[in-house]
């Protein structure tokens, strides 16, 4: 193509720009509403839950572990500060325990996902792929 070319035939040009970028947005909005579109949401959802539930817990560690620290130290500290880092660790509990119940419903998500719009003979294979928790995960247990 040369410059004259473009040159006489613009509206052409900028025509299919705008129908090459219509057609990606398009074709992008049809994945994202299919099955897999849908399940790999879902699935990344559901691995930010993980990680929360990680930071949680290493929250929770720390804040028992200062508590602990402000207890053995506890002639030489006020009394406030003690009283303080325990509302801190309990705070702590607290957000964990919100954690796990968003993971919970987050794989409640996935499992409904995996049952409604897919057939039988692949939900086995999906369920053992998407909602194996790690081994290392507070969760493990509960999935």
């Amino acid at each position: 193509m040369t410059v004259d070319i473009l040159i006489r035939n613009w509206a052409l040009v900028v025509a299919s720009i705008l129908a090459t970028g219509i057609l990606v947005f398009v074709l992008v909005r049809l994945y994202r509403d299919s099955d897999r579109g849908q399940l790999g949401n879902l699935v990344r959802e559901l691995q930010g839950r993980y990680k929360a539930v990680a930071r949680a817990q290493r929250g929770l560690d720390k804040a028992s572990e200062r508590l602990d620290e402000l207890r053995e130290s506890a002639p030489t500290v006020k009394p406030r500060h003690v009283e303080e880092a325990g509302e801190a660790m309990e705070d702590a509990r607290l957000l964990l325990n919100n954690a796990n119940d968003q993971v919970l419903i987050a794989e409640k998500d996935v499992r409904q996902l995996i049952v409604d719009e897919y057939p039988p003979n692949e939900q086995e294979v999906l369920r053992r792929k998407h909602l194996n928790a790690d081994p290392g995960s507070p969760i493990a247990d509960l999935t």
